[in-house]
Parts: structure tokens; C-alpha cells; sequence
């Protein structure tokens, strides 16, 4: 056996293991959940809100549903992560990737849906392990990368957060080059439009990382013109197009408007306003959130440097011995355009991304690998990884035990990140997901499935069994509740003190309502019914 079909066996054995790893959460807490009663209870609101539009399109091929009392109450009823449009519940996630998600359910029910991030999570390692011994023509330094990525924490995190588009992205990206890689050797027709299929798909699941995506697709594109004519580029044009357009009518069909998306202001049942220029599209592109150097050093520094500071120092180690090299031989190498890429690439993610400024302050002060950052920035993760591995073989180039001790540190450090941190670590996050789903057990034991609950942040623990109202901003509450409140059964879960449970209570009385008294559920956690004020 050749040493490159050695390695192609060991990747493959290993990203089927780390299926497993990566699956801990979907056979740990979800599938039973789903077998045992039908409620999967996520962490996170927008996977709460996949999971339930993934089972709808499913079933109905529609991604918006009517929800009557919205009518009635100014689009009272939704979840954190649910917008509503002309009394339609809808989607705040861009689109594609919950279409992608409800074909697999069509396909595997919602019991399969559970593990298709991890299956592709699994698939991308062995996918980047082949695309970078294609660039680089180094079959051991693909191998250690493929080791690094394995067990890398941001990635065996969201590998395990099964419902949100991040892996999926990656995988899509990932495919992608590694079809343009083959292209390049074989030049069959197959695998350029497969190429162009993919990154198109992957662009439109992820309509705002166009702009690094697109800049890398163009420069290894244009690097590798004499390998193309105009047939083929019209080709991936018509692909990106029709893609794109499929895109634009389905949220037509959802929203009202091809432009329009989840992110915008659509309770008010008219096309929001304040993205109406193009002006502001192009700054929802390039810069969504400002620029901020100061909150930009933070943030990098914060969820990319120190968050994996062991396989970012490799790599800046890595990335000078590249250096050093290139100023020895004096002639420039695949090493000069991979970090020119990077370079750009780091740039215009990180000036998208890390000016942002997190408005919650319990996420920021508890989150760690969970928070949003981190999964943004998981591009940038998967790129160093070749500098951290060209870095490795350097330092372990005399003593190959060196490669395993290298390697055994990196998977400790990555497991202890994705697992043992202390806040959203994998077992913390395990244990939360079990206290939910005794409160919603102790919950389902008193209140009536046709009820409606309102909540502050525990939306996501009783949606899609029951219909929910999620914190309404600035909206007035009260007046539209009032429009219900004889006709439905009303509860508000909280664990809220009892001095703001006082003013919860003026506040409802004096729009003719009455918080009865609570039944005790858990932590601190009561439930409240509202009925109608009996003056």
C-alpha cells in the first residue's frame, strides 16, 4: 500500500470515528428527546427555529405559517428567532440552508435530520486532508493538518450544534475547491460544474460571506485561466445565476419581496424601510456593523487568538519559517499565494465580523466557544491549519514521535476548549439541555397543549408544542395580549423576583388582566396563568 492510499485509509477511519464525537449531543440528548416525546428542546433559538421550519417545509414545501391570533395582535405570537410577515411566521435565517435541511428530513424524517452535521462535519475533514495535498503537493502535510482539524474546538463544538448552517457552509466551501482541485488535473466537465454548483450553493446558504468567497473563487480561477475557455466560465455563471434567482423567489414567495429577508422589519406586515437603498445593501455587505478598530482587536484578539492560542501560535510559527524560506530561495512558491489569500481573507472577515459589539450582556460575560464570534470566524480556524502543520513537520521533522506528541497536545487542548468550557462547553451544554427538559415536563404536566406561554429567554424550551410569545422590544404588550385573553389560555414562565413580578402585575391590571398566583417548577423558575381582571 502507497503511503498517500496509507493516509487516505487512516483520514477515513478517523473522520468515521469522529462522527461519533461529533455527534455527542444528537445521541446524548436529542434522539431521545425526539423518540421519547416528540420535543427536541436546542440551546440555541435559531436552532430551535430550523429544526421547527426544516419539519414544515418537509411536510408542506412552504417556509411560512399562518398563525391567525397574529392578526389580531399585531404579530404577538412568535419565537426569538421567528419573524413574522403579514401574520406568517417566518424564518429569520437566510433561507437556502433550511430548504437543504427540510429535503434531508423529506428524505430521513426528523430523526436523520439530527445527524447530518455531524455526517458533513466528518466529510469536510477528509475533503480539506485531499484539497490541501492538492495545493500543496505534500502528502504529510495534509495528513497533519487533517490531525489538527479532527479534534480543532470550534469545530467539534458546532459540529455538535446540529442545526445551525455554519458546518454545512464549510462542507459546502470545502466540496467546492476540492471539485475546481480535480477539475484542474483531469480537466472533465463534471467536476467543473460540480465546482460551480457548490460554491453557488454555498454562497447562497451564506449570502454574506460572498465577498471573501467570491474574491478567492476569482483569484484561483483567474491563476488558473489556460485551463478554461469561455464555455466554462458562462457555464458557472449560469449556475451562480440560476442559483442565485431560486434564492431571490424564495423569498419572494416568503417575505414578499426578492430582497427581503428574515434580518429586516417585517412585523409591521410592510417591507421594511431601512434597507431600501442600495447604499445600505452594500454596507450590509461589506460592513453590517461599522467599524470599530478598538472593538476589533478585542474581539479577534479575544475569540481567535486566545480561544486557540495553541494552534494559532504554530501557525504564526509556521508562517515565519515560510517566510524565511522564501527569502533563502529567493523565488516565490504556493506558500506566497496561499498567505496572500489568507492575508485578504483575514482582513475582510475580520472587519465584517469583530466591529461588532454583542448588545447581550449575559452572552458575552458567560459564552465563550459558543458565542457567535467563534463560528464566524471558523473559516479563519480551518485556514492557519496548514501553517500550524507546515510547522509541525518542521519541529518534529528529526524525531517523527515529535508528530504524535504535537498531535496528542493539540486533540487534549481542543477537547478541553470544546467540552470542558466552563460556561457552553459540550457538558455543560449537555447538562443545560437536561434542566430544560425538566422544565418542560414539569410544565407539560400542568398546562394544555393548545396554550399559549410567554417567556423572557425560554422560548425555545416550549416551542413548536406550544405557541409562544418572545420579549417584544419596544412594542406595546399588554393592549394586544388583552385581544386574546378570553379566548385563550395564557401562561408566563419566568423566574423573575418578586418586586418585578409587583410592576408585572400593575402593569396587567391595569389593562384589565390578572397574573394569578405561581406554581413552583424548578430553580427558581415558577408559572404564572394570566386570565381576565374580574372587577
Amino acid at each position: 500500500m502507497t503511503k498517500e492510499k496509507k493516509y487516505n485509509l487512516i483520514i477515513a477511519v478517523l473522520s468515521g470515528i469522529f462522527f461519533f464525537i461529533y455527534s455527542y449531543l444528537a445521541w446524548s440528548v436529542w434522539w431521545p428527546e425526539w423518540s421519547g416525546f416528540g420535543q427536541v428542546i436546542f440551546n440555541w433559538p435559531d436552532a430551535n427555529a430550523n429544526f421547527y421550519f426544516a419539519k414544515v417545509f418537509s411536510e408542506q414545501g412552504t417556509l411560512a405559517v399562518f398563525e391567525p391570533l397574529n392578526q389580531i395582535t399585531d404579530n404577538l405570537l412568535h419565537s426569538r428567532s421567528i419573524n413574522v410577515f403579514a401574520g406568517n411566521l417566518v424564518p429569520i435565517s437566510f433561507l437556502p440552508s433550511i430548504v437543504l435541511f427540510g429535503l434531508v428530513t423529506k428524505i430521513f424524517g426528523l430523526g436523520g435530520l439530527l445527524f447530518l452535521t455531524p455526517m458533513l462535519a466528518s466529510l469536510s475533514v477528509y475533503m480539506l486532508y485531499r484539497l490541501i495535498y492538492y495545493i500543496f503537493s505534500d502528502i504529510d502535510l495534509a495528513l497533519i493538518a487533517a490531525l489538527l482539524f479532527l479534534p480543532l474546538g470550534p469545530w467539534l463544538y458546532f459540529a455538535n450544534i446540529v442545526m445551525l448552517p455554519t458546518i454545512m457552509f464549510i462542507f459546502l466551501s470545502v466540496a467546492g475547491f476540492l471539485s475546481l482541485a480535480i477539475y484542474i488535473r483531469n480537466k472533465k466537465w463534471f467536476w467543473w460544474l460540480l465546482f460551480a454548483f457548490l460554491i453557488s450553493l454555498a454562497i447562497v446558504v451564506r449570502p454574506t460571506e460572498i465577498v471573501w468567497l467570491g474574491l478567492i473563487t476569482i483569484i484561483v480561477v483567474y491563476k488558473n485561466k489556460n485551463n478554461l475557455d469561455y464555455k466554462k466560465i458562462l457555464s458557472a455563471v449560469l449556475v451562480f445565476v440560476f442559483l442565485a434567482l431560486a434564492a431571490l423567489f424564495l423569498n419572494k414567495a416568503t417575505y414578499g419581496g426578492y430582497f427581503s429577508t428574515g434580518y429586516l422589519n417585517l412585523q409591521s406586515g410592510t417591507q421594511a424601510t431601512e434597507f431600501s437603498s442600495g447604499t445600505n445593501y452594500l454596507k450590509l455587505l461589506v460592513a453590517p456593523f461599522g467599524f470599530d478598530i478598538k472593538q476589533i482587536f478585542y474581539n479577534f484578539g479575544k475569540y481567535f487568538v486566545k480561544l486557540n492560542w495553541l494552534v494559532f501560535a504554530l501557525s504564526v510559527f509556521g508562517f515565519i519559517l515560510v517566510v524565511i524560506k522564501r527569502m533563502k530561495e529567493k523565488k516565490d512558491s504556493i506558500w506566497c499565494s496561499y498567505n496572500s489569500i489568507n492575508f485578504s481573507i483575514f482582513i475582510l472577515i475580520i472587519i465584517y465580523y469583530a466591529s461588532w459589539n454583542l448588545a447581550d450582556p449575559l452572552v458575552k460575560n458567560l459564552n465563550n466557544i459558543s458565542i457567535s464570534y467563534v463560528r464566524y470566524f471558523m473559516p479563519l480556524y480551518i485556514m492557519i491549519l496548514p501553517l500550524a502543520a507546515y510547522a509541525i513537520k518542521f519541529l518534529a521533522k528529526k524525531n517523527k514521535w515529535l508528530y504524535v506528541a504535537f498531535i496528542l497536545l493539540t486533540t487534549v487542548f481542543s477537547f478541553r476548549l470544546a467540552f470542558y468550557s466552563a460556561n457552553d462547553g459540550l457538558l455543560a451544554t449537555k447538562e443545560n439541555l437536561q434542566t430544560y427538559r425538566q422544565y418542560y415536563l414539569r410544565v407539560h404536566k400542568i398546562v394544555e397543549d393548545d396554550a399559549i406561554i410567554m417567556s423572557d429567554r425560554s422560548d425555545k424550551i416550549f416551542f413548536t408544542t406550544y405557541r409562544v410569545i418572545a420579549p417584544q422590544g419596544d412594542l406595546p404588550f399588554w393592549p394586544r395580549l388583552n385581544k386574546i385573553i378570553d379566548k385563550e389560555d395564557v401562561y408566563y414562565f419566568s423566574n423573575i423576583s418578586e418586586q418585578q413580578m409587583s410592576s408585572l402585575r400593575s402593569e396587567a391590571n391595569s389593562n384589565g388582566m390578572e397574573i394569578m398566583e405561581p406554581v413552583e417548577i424548578e430553580n427558581e423558575f415558577k408559572l404564572y396563568k394570566i386570565i381576565r381582571l374580574n372587577r
